[in-house]
């Protein structure tokens, strides 16, 4: 099957969600500038070599477009006109056939339509792969080349890329119609498989005209009325006049107490309550993240 797609892609556009692609597949896909690529881009995936950060940035320098996706276990590609779905990944076992694979190609116009919305889909809710990834894959210790991922092991829920904090009151209303729609719809793309009730999801409305400075996998202190709730920004989703924002919750991450964020940001719970969402700076970043024991990661921006 990947002897085949890299053949195909031959002076093709290539569009793939792929879940691994390790330094082997660096002479085997023939990736051009403006083709688009997700991959896990995990810290375990990246630790274990089955994702090589050095071939990422090799296709970065060469103008593809790369994503980097924490869960993604997919293999599908769409190679011009053609769909593949299958089970290999980029890599020189499943290109030299040295692994039992299996595929489906169709030039079925539904099919490949269906494919490349897929793909679409892993992008927006990955992280854009850039210099600041880079920064901070490229310091991720490859412990065994080629070996052994194991499937998520670690919780969905903190980040492992660079972050921006944000601190900002939850503000109750009404939603319409269209809103409830988009936030069930959202709910249940995001909820997490095996999660066992450990983990929700959040649905803000928010400003169909405004546009979102939340980035994945960016963190938010919500300000309830009488308390805080840490969560992680998934993405933000518009349909019609409705827009609204999708944050992950973890039941059995740190809490801590409204009295406890406003004393470590030299403010007042109703200074925090009133006031509008906005990202922390170095200083009060590295107080909330101490206070909630987040990842040592640099900041996004």
């Amino acid at each position: 099957m990947m002897q085949t797609i890299c053949e195909k892609a031959e002076g093709r556009r290539i569009r793939a969600a792929v879940a691994y692609a390790g330094d082997g597949a660096a002479d085997l896909l023939p990736v051009k500038e403006g083709d688009l690529i997700v991959v896990n881009g995990s810290r375990n995936a990246l630790a274990s070599g089955a994702t090589s950060a050095r071939l990422l940035r090799s296709w970065y320098e060469q103008g593809v477009l790369l994503f980097a996706h924490e869960t993604l276990h997919a293999k599908v590609f769409v190679i011009g006109r053609t769909a593949f779905v299958g089970s290999a990944n980029l890599s020189l076992r499943a290109h030299a056939d040295c692994t039992v694979e299996a595929a489906i190609q169709s030039t079925d116009a539904a099919i490949v339509v269906g494919a490349r919305e897929f793909i679409d889909e892993m992008a927006a809710n990955a992280i854009e792969i850039d210099e600041t990834w880079f920064d901070w894959a490229e310091t991720v210790l490859v412990r065994a080349k080629g070996g052994p991922v194991l499937w998520n092991p670690n919780p969905p829920f903190e980040p492992n890329a660079p972050y921006d904090v944000w601190v900002g009151p939850e503000v109750g209303v009404d939603w319409t119609d269209e809103e409830t729609a988009l936030a069930q719809a959202g709910r249940r793309m995001h909820r997490v498989v095996g999660g066992k009730g450990r983990y929700g999801t959040i649905a803000i409305s928010e400003s169909a005209t405004d546009e979102s400075w939340l980035e994945q996998p960016d963190m938010v202190v919500l300000i309830r009325p009488r308390s805080v709730q840490l969560v992680r920004f998934l993405d933000r989703r518009r349909r019609g006049r409705a827009a609204m924002g999708f944050y992950r919750t973890d039941r059995e991450c740190v809490r801590r107490t409204l009295g406890e964020v406003a004393a470590a940001l030299d403010s007042t719970p109703a200074m925090l309550r009133e006031g509008d969402w906005a990202r922390m700076d170095s200083s009060r970043r590295e107080a909330l993240r101490d206070l909630f024991k987040l990842p040592k990661l640099p900041a996004r921006s």
